[in-house]
């Protein structure tokens, strides 16, 4: 697939990626497809040691095609300067973005502690919009760009078990929507992309969480959570990877400012 921005030339081999949550989960998986295809990455995780594992496999894959950040995203304008102002000096240019990092806290919206709501926006809600206002100028210096928006589908299918990140998916559907607007005369796209229950390493700890509220066995929880997926089995992360993919390549180039749910119907909402 040729994952390309909208610039007149850019090509796969072209692509300078920034991709935060991106040493584990669906961002590694996007980052080591878009490796594989010549791009050229910026991983920003928390952990540095895993950070430099996955930056080294990338490496394996494609000799300096990857460079790592240790860097938490926490939703503040200097951090996000930094994360793009590395990228640049790393590649020259930035034409992609995917915002990856966080997950999705199990809580009551009575009981949940305002600390988490709070950690849990920073991370989130703020961090992406801070990257996508920080990454804007570097898209129309490169002539154009594609950021998707790893959300879920909570934002569109509020959840009683979810609520901090109804809340969160909520406002970022509706903020990325006028960013989107306001960034397709410079050929930039913004896309969100809505997983359902995913079997990376975090579908764990949401069980665990889950099971908290009900006063339920976790094993049973997860056993349950795969076992009731409509197709049989829940999406992988490289499941996921390949509609990201997609949205960034030259293929989904009339698609922005909305969101793409990647989970097998789960949603009760309209289409």
């Amino acid at each position: 697939m040729d994952i390309a921005s909208e610039g007149p030339n850019a090509g796969a081999t072209e692509q300078r990626a920034v991709i935060t949550g991106g040493s584990r989960g669906i961002g590694f998986a996007v980052a080591r497809r878009l490796v594989a295809n010549g791009a050229k990455v910026l991983l920003v995780a928390r952990d540095p040691a895993t950070l430099e594992a996955a930056v080294g496999i990338l490496n394996q894959i494609r000799p300096g095609s990857a460079a790592g950040l240790p860097c938490r995203v926490d939703g503040q304008e200097r951090t996000a300067r930094l994360i793009v102002d590395n990228a640049l000096r790393q590649w020259g240019r930035v034409n992609l973005l995917l915002n990856a990092a966080g997950g999705a806290t199990v809580a009551s919206v009575l009981d949940a502690p305002w600390d988490v709501w709070r950690s849990d926006f920073e991370v989130k809600f703020w961090g992406y919009l801070s990257l996508l206002r920080a990454v804007m100028p570097a898209f129309r210096e490169a002539g154009g760009g594609v950021a998707v928006n790893i959300l879920g589908v909570a934002g569109k299918d509020p959840s009683v078990r979810l609520p901090i990140a109804s809340a969160i998916n909520g406002a970022l559907r509706n903020v990325t929507k006028v960013l989107a607007d306001v960034g397709a005369a410079d050929a930039i796209r913004i896309v969100n992309v809505n997983p359902g229950a995913t079997e990376t390493d975090l579908l764990p700890d949401m069980a665990r969480g889950t099971a908290r509220l009900l006063g339920r066995d976790p094993a049973v929880v997860l056993a349950e959570m795969r076992a009731n997926a409509p197709f049989g089995r829940l999406p992988a992360a490289d499941d996921i990877a390949e509609c990201v993919l997609f949205l960034m390549s030259s293929h989904a180039s009339f698609i922005t400012g909305t969101s793409i749910d990647v989970d097998e119907g789960v949603h009760r909402g309209p289409a």
